[in-house]
């Protein structure tokens, strides 16, 4: 079983021995790092590049989850930092993504081949996984929880932030949605776990604030990643997930559509 891994810069020692290698693909080239644990490969990419040079907007977001396709892997795990929306999802929290809404209009979050169905976008297979795994760990984990993804780079305004909690959002973040759409589009079994470094904007006096987010991911390192290694060693391709399924449906509609044009075409 091949495993992506998607996240920041602090997961490039996930296991001993991982090694850099590059990807290219049409949409560009890649770093990954490549390993092994529990007998099953995987592949750790920094979504932000090697040097974290990339903000969230400026992110080959296209060119990164095609690779981990070109390399085999169709279960893929991520983590994210968000803002919480939610007083019950405090700094320092994690939480499983169920939903989110895409308010983003700066990028490309399409690989514009075929309409696939995205009803459930996080494969519930690999959430299961992760709570699981959560649980042996002795970790709390919210089960559910609703994001929103803005453009970025800049945080939020107060009025902003009261309009997304009206519709229900639980976090906010820049990056998720955009990997969420590519990975359906790829026939990716996808998850991710969140951290909330920060307490939106509005919803407490301190403002929102880069160097915070950053002490919050690294004071919280050992245990995300204790996470992730229990979830890939817990994890099983038995069966096909909603997006393998999701995928071939997808496959067959835009062939089957194809092949009318052109038998109306002759």
């Amino acid at each position: 079983m091949k495993i992506g891994i998607v996240g920041g810069t602090g997961f490039y020692n996930l296991v001993d021995g991982m090694k850099e290698k590059n990807v290219s693909t049409e949409y560009g080239d890649v770093v990954v790092y490549e390993g092994e644990h529990a007998g099953k490969e995987i592949y750790f990419l920094p979504r932000h590049g090697k040097s974290h040079d990339s903000l969230a907007h400026q992110i080959n977001y296209r060119a990164n989850m095609m690779a981990l396709k070109k390399l085999g892997a169709d279960h893929v795990l991520a983590m994210c930092a968000v803002g919480s929306l939610n007083p019950d999802i405090p700094v320092g929290a994690l939480a499983l993504l169920d939903q989110f809404m895409d308010v983003t209009t700066k990028r490309v979050s399409t690989y514009d081949k075929y309409s696939v169905e995205i009803t459930q976008p996080y494969c519930p297979d690999l959430n299961a996984t992760f709570l699981k795994a959560a649980e042996e760990l002795n970790l709390e984990v919210t089960p559910k929880a609703n994001y929103i993804c803005v453009d970025g780079p800049r945080y939020e305004t107060s009025l902003e932030i009261n309009i997304y909690k009206q519709w229900g959002m639980d976090v906010v973040g820049m990056t998720n949605a955009t990997e969420a759409i590519l990975a359906r589009e790829l026939g990716i079994a996808y998850a991710v776990v969140t951290m909330s470094t920060d307490l939106a904007a509005g919803t407490t006096d301190v403002p929102p604030d880069l160097d915070t987010h950053k002490n919050v991911v690294i004071d919280n390192q050992d245990k995300i990643k204790d996470l992730f290694l229990k979830t890939i060693e817990l994890a099983t391709d038995d069966k096909p997930s909603i997006a393998h399924e999701a995928y071939e449906r997808a496959l067959k509609a835009r062939k089957e559509k194809l092949d009318k044009l052109e038998t109306t075409q002759v």
